[in-house]
């Protein structure tokens, strides 16, 4: 499970705060190998804190975002929001999956968040 502190300092490093990059989510199966798999990619069109649960929620409900909003987003955050976990909601069906890992395309300006079913 991924926090918000750990994906600003991978934006940080990996992507030096680009505010260009299209955010993703990938979904992971293991195959017979225990090898991770791409099962699927959508494009990550909103953002959500619930200070119940204690996470940062991306999902599909608007227009593509970018690492623009998702930035400006969590630097309007108080600092004890920065321990909440990264969950992403492909649809209202399936229950909240975490984060499980960063990654980035320079070439396509997309960072990734990496879920596993």
């Amino acid at each position: 499970m991924k926090y918000i502190i750990d994906m600003i300092d991978d934006m940080r490093e990996n992507i030096q705060n680009s505010t260009e990059y299209t955010l993703l989510a990938m979904l992971l199966k293991e195959d017979a190998e225990k090898n991770f798999q791409n099962a699927g990619e959508k494009v990550i069109t909103s953002l959500s804190i619930d200070h119940e649960r204690k996470e940062l929620q991306l999902g599909f409900l608007d227009e593509a975002a970018t690492t623009q909003e998702l930035l400006a987003f969590v630097d309007a955050l108080a600092m004890d929001t920065m321990m909440y976990a990264i969950v992403v909601k492909i649809s209202d069906a399936y229950t909240l999956m975490p984060v499980i890992g960063f990654g980035e395309d320079h070439a396509q300006k997309q960072y990734t968040f990496f879920v596993s079913a």
